[in-house]
């Protein structure tokens, strides 16, 4: 026969209902956590979405003013003869703007007589326009090597080349057959940030938005700053 429990003193049973309490606060804890684990390693390995935050971490970044705006998906190259276009050397080097405008002429545009500006861009070749004039940019871009196509606040489809420090040169008639020939769609470059909605439909619409809102005749930008106010319409050693 077992014998009875002995009675408990109202410490003991006190000490005895704050041990049962402190291990139900422990067991709760502990399984939050474990849950709170398991959740956070389905997020990151992307098994399941997390429930807030989604717009801030997916906003999404357009090109503006002074960045590389990438061009339209699956664009193909415009005619030479329709790009209004103006080369300006913004270097020291005599007669490279003449010949950078020659070998557009022999590639079918109809450039505007070759420029300097005052300020050396310290890169290869910057090549500046406003939105409307994306698709021409680099439709230019594909005949200088290592350029990039800079996005400025330009209403019209006017393209600016700006040739800099390590511009090579002009290329050769072979070269210029070959990008001729090619069908390939124009290349986004690495790192250049996408077009808004409004402003593919702009493109979409020949720019005809920036058309009807004026012309601001500036033919591009400084280096990612401002217009080329004191670009000189000849070449001074061309």
């Amino acid at each position: 026969m077992s014998q009875p429990h002995p009675a408990l003193s109202p410490r003991q049973r006190f000490l005895q209902e704050r041990q049962r309490r402190q291990n139900m606060t422990f067991a709760v804890t502990i399984v939050i956590m474990l849950v709170l684990a398991l959740l956070s390693a389905l997020i990151l390995t992307g098994i399941v979405s997390a429930p807030f935050g989604n717009s801030f971490s997916k906003a999404e970044k357009f090109a503006t003013s002074g960045k590389v705006p990438c061009p339209p998906e699956k664009a193909l190259p415009v005619d030479p003869a329709s790009v209004k276009v103006q080369v300006l050397n913004t270097t020291s080097r005599q007669g490279i703007a003449s010949d950078a405008t020659e070998m557009l002429t022999a590639a079918g545009f109809a450039p505007a007589e070759p420029g300097n500006y005052s300020t050396e861009y310290a890169g290869t070749v910057e090549i500046d326009t406003g939105i409307a004039g994306v698709v021409d940019a680099y439709t230019v871009a594909r005949f200088f090597p290592n350029s990039k196509v800079v996005l400025t606040d330009a209403t019209d489809k006017s393209v600016t080349v700006l040739l800099g420090t390590f511009y090579d040169g002009a290329l050769s008639a072979d070269e210029i057959q070959q990008i001729l020939k090619s069908t390939d769609a124009l290349t986004a470059p690495a790192q250049c940030l996408p077009l808004s909605d409004d402003d593919l439909e702009l493109i979409a619409n020949g720019g005809q938005l920036g058309a009807q809102s004026g012309q601001s005749g500036q033919s591009g930008e400084t280096p990612e700053s401002g217009a080329p106010e004191e670009a000189a319409t000849e070449e001074s050693a061309s």
